[in-house]
């Protein structure tokens, strides 16, 4: 069992694909499955139910260009479930109620600056993305707001 990451966004709309950019660089580091992501589908339940720990990495709109925001995550049924968007709580909820144990979770966000079409991320989300890269890596983080610089 590892800890496992979802990195998750659309990597042709520029700080969109911050998440999936964290997934990347953590690919093949000891201990760590990463794994970048579109989206969240109903089939990744099968990936998080054998890890230890599950980070989800996504891009926010709301905030400073680059903040970096940690929350822990809990199953959640009013979660949305559509076709194109799943919140990571209903997915852990899924998890649960299909495995009957879900593991610790948090949820990393980057607030990005430009959501264009490019396939590069802003310099600050660049710089955050390193950040919770090594927060991901020491795995050392807390439910915390950080500016990104």
């Amino acid at each position: 069992m590892n800890t496992l990451v979802l990195g998750y966004g659309n990597p042709l709309r520029g700080d969109d694909g911050a998440g999936w950019g964290v997934a990347e660089r953590l690919q093949g580091v000891a201990g760590i499955t990463a794994v970048p992501l579109h989206q969240l589908l109903p089939e990744h339940a099968d990936l998080i139910h054998t890890a230890v720990h599950v980070i989800f990495v996504d891009a926010a709109v709301d905030g400073e260009p680059g903040a970096v925001r940690v929350q822990a995550l809990a199953p959640d049924r009013q979660g949305l479930a559509a076709s194109h968007q799943m919140s990571p709580g209903l997915l852990l909820a899924m998890v649960a109620e299909l495995y009957g144990r879900c593991p610790p979770a948090h949820l990393i966000t980057i607030t990005g600056q430009n959501f264009g079409y490019t396939e590069t991320l802003s310099p600050p989300v660049q710089e955050s993305a390193r950040q919770v890269e090594k927060m991901v890596r020491s795995n050392r983080f807390s439910e915390e707001t950080a500016d990104g610089s």
